[in-house]
């Protein structure tokens, strides 16, 4: 199995479909086991030939990710990708005040994808909805976050680091998490660090794999 599953460290600018077109110059068959945002970084695992039937086996597993996000603003996109709407100035907040809050976001939580994300709605890709202006809404999903951490920050940017189960957009939970305190809050960087016991640590990066 090992030989046909791929650990590539996805640099910030290519998205996962990039990736994976870059590979398919050196092997017959390839797919991911999950997509990973341009503007983020971290694991990508890569599947070639026959590992490509595995895709809902990794689907399965826990992901863990570290970053950093903006307390004050609000964007379509719930990160930096789109130009942030400053919302309020986030005075007061510290970081004991973020650590309580983050609590409620640990457990099984309700969350609305993105507008902006790969998902399908009747049939189509939201972005490409959201893209055309046209009206819809994404269907809230019960999802699983194993642990929500603020590591560290000073006000308005903070560092935390989550394990989620599937389907956690990690954009929503910051998002929502602004929400929740009142100032709104972007997703500022991602780096996704594991995918079950595989960890980034044992990637390749890109220009390891181009040579």
């Amino acid at each position: 199995m090992e030989q046909s599953v791929l650990l590539v460290d996805k640099p910030v600018g290519f998205s996962s479909f990039q990736i994976v077109n870059i590979l398919k110059k050196k092997y017959k068959k390839v797919g991911h086991s999950g997509t990973l945002d341009p503007f983020a970084s971290g694991l990508l695992i890569i599947l070639i030939n026959k590992a490509t039937k595995m895709f809902n086996q990794f689907q399965k597993l826990e992901k863990a990710y570290e970053g950093e996000f903006v307390l004050g603003m609000v964007s379509e996109t719930y990160d930096i990708a789109a130009p942030p709407l400053i919302k309020s100035e986030p005075e007061n907040i510290g970081i004991n005040q973020l650590r309580k809050y983050s609590r409620e976001f640990v457990g099984e939580i309700e969350q609305i994808p993105p507008r902006f994300s790969a998902l399908k709605y009747q049939g189509q890709r939201l972005y490409k909805l959201s893209r055309k202006n046209i009206a819809f809404k994404p269907a809230p999903r019960r999802v699983l976050v194993k642990s929500f951490k603020i590591i560290d920050g000073v006000n308005p940017i903070f560092k935390f680091h989550t394990v989620v189960g599937k389907g956690v957009y990690i954009r929503s939970l910051i998002n929502d998490f602004g929400a929740r305190l009142g100032c709104g809050a972007v997703l500022l960087t991602l780096r996704r660090l594991r995918i079950g016991n595989y960890d980034v640590s044992r990637a390749k990066r890109l220009g390891e794999l181009l040579n």
